[in-house]
């Protein structure tokens, strides 16, 4: 028996108000760009290794993030295939009698999400959990990062092997599963997809007051002078409330005794139809400010161009979504 020790890169839509998301929604919550593996023989030795490229057809703009830690550009992705015949050819190689093994159980959902929205037919191999065993052989509680877990035992990263690239990723994954004592242990630890849905990831929002509307909230006094935490006093605002994802707003205010304020104000149709605002107002560190000045400029360039004139803001159908991305302040 083989095993295929298995890892994953994926990109996600830029926004969750974008049209790209709205046409697919929870069906395809991250699409696979890329399929690494390292393959292991019954004996613990290394003896392949495959990236695998993937074309992504729905989220087609790579979010800055997935950019920005994994260098995947789409450029790179252009004349690559697409998953259905991607995820093939991993299968090929991985042939018939095998398991796969897989850091935690985040690419075990979204590949067979993946699998599922694209249609393959064929199944998967079953999967074990790496993490697992590596935090039960640990006597530790909770997740362990693949970093950790490579300090943990000495294991120095290779010049040129990069992380977040799925095959170097999942290199270093065998790498560590080589190292610990019980490794056929593993499949102790099956693990299954689980149903991936942005609506249960976002549950955070939790409303400090209900608004009668959200142009009401803009124009009062609680966003035109909002108060400082530390003194109770009216502040006075130093940009203007910056709209940003729909329903969420942000400015920075002055507080003559506590200095700059970071100002956070989200917006969501509540379970009983009525309208829930988030406000928050925290100390503005240097780099909040920094940010907050970035994203005026960038408004203000938006607006010279027309594209916020004659905005109603109680027409925020996406805003006021509770299926919309809003987070914790």
């Amino acid at each position: 028996m083989q095993y295929i020790v298995l890892d994953l890169e994926w990109n996600q839509p830029v926004s969750y108000a974008s049209s790209a998301y709205r046409k697919v929604g929870d069906s395809l919550l991250f699409e696979v760009i890329q399929i690494g593996a390292a393959k292991v023989n019954e004996n613990m030795e290394m003896v392949d290794t495959i990236s695998v490229m993937i074309c992504p057809t729905h989220y087609l703009t790579i979010h800055p993030r997935v950019k920005r830690m994994t260098g995947i550009t789409q450029d790179l992705l252009c004349d690559a295939p697409h998953f259905t015949e991607g995820v093939e050819e991993f299968l090929n190689w991985c042939g018939e009698d095998c398991v796969c093994l897989t850091w935690g159980g985040d690419d075990i959902s979204v590949l067979q999400q993946n699998m599922d929205f694209f249609h393959v037919e064929r199944k998967l191999p079953r999967m074990f959990d790496l993490q697992r065993l590596y935090a039960a052989e640990k006597g530790k509680s909770g997740q362990v990062a693949l970093k950790t877990a490579m300090e943990e035992l000495e294991i120095e990263p290779e010049e040129d092997r990069s992380f977040h690239n799925a095959m170097h990723d999942a290199y270093y994954t065998a790498r560590v599963w080589q190292k610990l004592p019980h490794p056929a242990k593993v499949l102790e630890y099956e693990e299954h997809a689980r149903k991936l849905s942005h609506n249960e990831r976002r549950v955070r929002f939790r409303a400090t007051e209900n608004v009668k509307s959200v142009t009401e909230a803009l124009a009062s006094d609680k966003l035109t002078a909002p108060r400082c935490p530390t003194c109770g006093q009216a502040t006075q605002l130093k940009t203007e409330l910056i709209p940003q994802a729909p329903g969420k707003f942000i400015a920075l205010s002055q507080c003559k005794h506590h200095g700059t304020l970071f100002v956070k104000a989200h917006f969501a149709k509540l379970p009983d139809g009525q309208v829930g605002m988030h406000l928050s107002i925290l100390p503005a560190n240097k780099q909040a400010r920094a940010y907050i000045h970035t994203k005026e400029l960038l408004y203000q360039y938006k607006r010279k161009r027309g594209d916020y004139e004659n905005t109603d803001w109680n027409d925020l159908s996406q805003a006021l979504s509770t299926n919309m991305p809003f987070e914790d302040a």
